[in-house]
């Protein structure tokens, strides 16, 4: 590629990342998703060991835990679906929008994955 043509191309992914806030929404999207992630991993924890923690109330500790486990799913989904909804406004090819709903897709599951798997390993 000559740098005729990769000199705009840097400069409009310059712009789309730091002069209009690019940046900031895939940070903004990968901390909801840490969040939401960790909140499943907190449900499933009450779920998986009632006994450990020693709380007297309205619910049992492990419908408390499927309720949150429920709120962390609910979280996860509706941060992918505005990530999808934001991709979808870009005015791109249409190619280049699968591409990417493509790649926000596979980077939303393996980070969720990797957060639950730090959460099964020993302490």
């Amino acid at each position: 590629m000559s740098d005729e043509r990769a000199t705009p191309w840097l400069l409009n992914l310059k712009q789309a990342l730091l002069d209009r806030g690019g940046l900031e929404e895939i940070f903004r999207h990968v901390r909801n998703l840490v969040v939401a992630t960790l909140v499943i991993a907190a449900g499933l924890h009450a779920v998986e060991n009632p006994d450990i923690i020693n709380v007297k109330g309205l619910l049992s500790i492990p419908v408390a835990g499927y309720i949150v486990f429920s709120i962390g799913i609910a979280l996860f989904f509706l941060n992918f679906a505005d990530g999808l909804h934001r991709l979808g406004k870009i005015k791109r090819h249409v190619a280049l929008q699968l591409l990417l709903v493509a790649v926000y897709v596979l980077i939303t599951i393996r980070v969720a994955q990797l957060i639950l798997a730090l959460r099964m390993t020993p302490s």
